[in-house]
């Protein structure tokens, strides 16, 4: 059993999802900035440095190239045809899956990590790493009634 979506409704609910999944993204960005001086501390201050987890930050930075990867008119057909020349028919079919895993299901994993250890990047990698999980699960089902209106 199928069912059938309106194309107008699958393009306002894909650009949701898109937005809602980057906004928790782009404050997470935001979070790694170091903070500013106050206006009138001492010169020899120095602003103290929050600790960073380096994990956290390279899926933060994994869950940037996946929404980068969901935004409409990025063509995978397009890096398979590049890849191919740079590394060979065969190879860049098993890049092309491996890649399209990982970037399928780095939020989740973000996400997961997030929730069971804490550290400063936590809200935006849980709340940023379901929405784009949610939008590797559901984008490819909207894309296509966008493509395909009846």
């Amino acid at each position: 059993m199928s069912f059938a979506i309106d194309h107008r409704l699958a393009l306002v609910l894909y650009v949701l999802l898109l937005l809602a999944a980057a906004a928790p993204v782009a404050i997470g960005w935001l979070r790694l900035l170091p903070p500013e001086r106050e206006p009138f501390a001492p010169s020899a201050e120095k602003p103290a440095r929050g600790q960073r987890d380096g994990f956290a930050v390279f899926l933060l930075a994994n869950i940037t190239g996946s929404l980068l990867l969901h935004i409409p008119g990025v063509s995978a057909g397009t890096m398979a045809g590049l890849l191919a020349r740079w590394l060979g028919p065969e190879w860049a079919n098993h890049v092309m899956m491996v890649g399209f895993i990982w970037f399928g299901f780095v939020g989740g994993l973000a996400a997961a990590y997030s929730l069971i250890r804490t550290n400063p990047l936590r809200w935006p990698l849980v709340c940023g790493g379901s929405l784009t999980l949610l939008l590797s699960l559901a984008g490819p089902a909207l894309a296509a009634a966008i493509r395909l209106p009846q």
